[in-house]
Parts: C-alpha cells; structure tokens; sequence
C-alpha cells in the first residue's frame, strides 16, 4: 500500500489519536513559554527565532530581545547592528536580517502594523508555511497546521511513512492539516512540537510515554533507527587567524568582518586567512613591534564549518602613532553591534 493510499481519509483512529494529543498536551505540554499570549509582534519573533534552534537555547535571547524592543514601532526604528547585537550568540544571523527587512517593509506597505493575514505573513523575508502557520495560528488569525522537523518526524513513524516517496512533503501536510483540531488548533500545533521535541525524539524516543503509542504503525522499526536517520552534514574545515587588540582601559579593537560571507555585518577583531596576512597587516597600522607574537588555538563550530582559529595579540600601553580608527573600540559589556561567540573565545584565550 502506498503512503496516498493510507492517508486517504481521516479514520476513527486518527480522530481518537487528535485528542489522545491533546489530552497529552493538557496534562505535560509547555503551556508556560515566554512568548505564549503574547502580541502578533512577539510571537513573530519567537517563531523566527526558534528556526533551528531549541526552546531552551532561545529563552533567554527571546526575554533580552523583549527588554530591548518591547513593541514592534521601538524594532522598526532600530538599525541592523542594533538588531545584531541582541542576536549575538544565537547563530544564524541571517534570520536577524530577515528580521530587519521585514521591517522595513512592514514599516512602508503596512504603516507599522504587522500584517494580519496568513497570506501577507507569508510574503515576509525569513517566513515559510511552516512559520507563517504558526504566527497566526498562536496570534488567533486562523487555523492553520505546522510541519516543522518534530511534527514531520512524528508523523513519518505514527503513519509508517516512506520517507523516499517523490511526493512525501505533500502527504504529510495533507496528514499534517487533516489532523488539525480547528477548535484548538493553538494548543494542537503546540501540542504537535512538544511531542515531537520531548517524546518522539530523532533518538532514544520515549514510545512509552508516546500519546501515539497504541497508534503508532512505525514503532517497530523505531529500535533500528530505520525510520529517520538524521542527515549528516558535511563540514568545511577553515584555518583562521585573529588578532586581538585592546587598551590600557580594556577596549578592544573591533571592525566590521565577513570572510567566506560568515558572520557578515558583525563585528570582531580583525580576521585573517593566514599568519602572514596578520602580520602585514600590523606592518601596516604600525602594529608590529608592539605584536605578542605567540600564538594561543582554539576550535569554533558553525553548522557548516570546523574551525580552528590562531590569535595573537597586541596590548597597547599607548598611542604611538597607530594606524587605528578611533570609532572602532568598544567595550564588550557595553557595545550595541553584533559580536560573533568566537570573539569572546579569542579574549579568553590571551587573558
């Protein structure tokens, strides 16, 4: 039987198996996030954020994003970097910028009011089905389902599902949206995310305390991982060299990087492919003789990329005619750019 055939109506089990998850989420979902009940505005960015990554890591970037733009008009009138800077150290930048760009344009065609469609949401930089699905859903627009990993997961093992299949995207929206319970379709698609999350895991998933258990046709195959295997991402290995300049009042040199088009519009200490380029560099800017030339490691991991960064360092016990801007030094505790987590690991690894 193929995957068409099998989702060719909703059955009774499956409408027993929509409440058995909401009974589930009744009883044990995350009914206390930080951006639940809160304005479209918020529940925008929360679902930007939570783009792969995990609820735990984006609580506390959620929470400072809220202190520093509590409305929508405080985020419009925001520049990038300012923007950057409260995304410094959840990764992904990009979605950041999407932030950014969607601003503008909610600024211009929708006169500072975010949009109230699911079709206006979806037009938006950085917004998919998926994204657009939940932001209404959860701000009330309408009922819409979501398919993000964990939902795509946990319904490829209930349903058995083959994951080769040309046209598997199609039939799991469709399993997807059947299943939606219109009447508590915020609660569902919630409940949809954290069974996915906390229970039907990529490994070790807890099919005993699974809701889908007795519904499960997939749970055979679960104990040889030959439902969903997770895709091995090939990593570039990257040699960089840094060099961290700092002053006597415990600033630091910083400028605007993009090498191999990471961590573009950020700002860290000057970034080079090779030793050689560092040091002509500080020929340069009248750095040399003041260069510590010894050389600390350490490794930094992008989803793409190993790392291993070579810094060196130059204290500056005054100004001797360098060749440095003056705008460019900054307080780490106090500097409002985005500031990738490898500068804070280059600090570290001089002091």
């Amino acid at each position: 039987m193929t995957s068409k055939n099998k989702l060719n109506c909703l059955s009774s089990k499956d409408i027993s198996l929509r409440e058995k998850i909401l009974g589930w989420y009744d009883k044990n979902g995350r009914h206390s996030l930080p951006w639940k009940n809160q304005s479209i505005y918020l529940i925008w960015i929360s679902e930007i954020m939570l783009q792969q990554t995990q609820v735990k890591t984006v609580i506390p970037y959620f929470k400072k994003f809220k202190k520093k733009f509590p409305t929508l008009k405080k985020l419009i009138r925001a520049d990038l970097d300012s923007i950057l800077n409260s995304w410094s150290g959840l990764g992904y930048y990009r979605r950041a910028k999407n932030i950014y760009e969607a601003c503008k344009i909610i600024d211009k065609e929708y006169k500072g009011i975010f949009p109230k469609s699911y079709e206006e949401i979806l037009k938006l930089p950085g917004i998919g089905r998926t994204t657009a699905g939940a932001i209404s859903t959860f701000s009330g627009l309408g009922s819409y389902s979501i398919l993000d990993a964990n939902v795509r997961r946990f319904l490829i093992r209930v349903y058995d599902l083959d994951i080769k299949e040309s046209s598997i995207e199609s039939i799991l929206w469709k399993k997807s949206e059947e299943l939606l319970c219109k009447k508590r379709s915020s609660d569902f698609i919630q409940a949809y995310m954290d069974i996915g999350s906390l229970i039907c895991r990529t490994s070790d998933p807890k099919c005993s305390l699974c809701p889908a258990n007795e519904n499960c046709l997939g749970k055979k195959n679960i104990d040889n991982k030959l439902i969903i295997k997770p895709t091995k991402i090939k990593k570039s290995k990257l040699n960089l060299w840094t060099l961290v300049i700092s002053d006597k009042q415990g600033k630091y040199y910083l400028e605007k990087i993009s090498i191999n088009k990471l961590w573009d519009g950020l700002y860290s200490s000057p970034i080079f492919l090779c030793q050689e380029d560092l040091e002509t560099w500080a020929r340069a800017h009248n750095l040399i003789n003041q260069l510590d030339k010894r050389v600390r490691k350490f490794n930094h991991k992008l989803s793409h990329y190993d790392i291993c960064f070579s810094v060196m360092s130059c204290n500056l016990d005054a100004n001797k005619n360098i060749s440095l801007l003056d705008d460019n030094w900054y307080n780490l505790s106090e500097i409002n750019k985005g500031v990738p987590k490898f500068q804070f690991k280059a600090v570290e690894s001089i002091s």
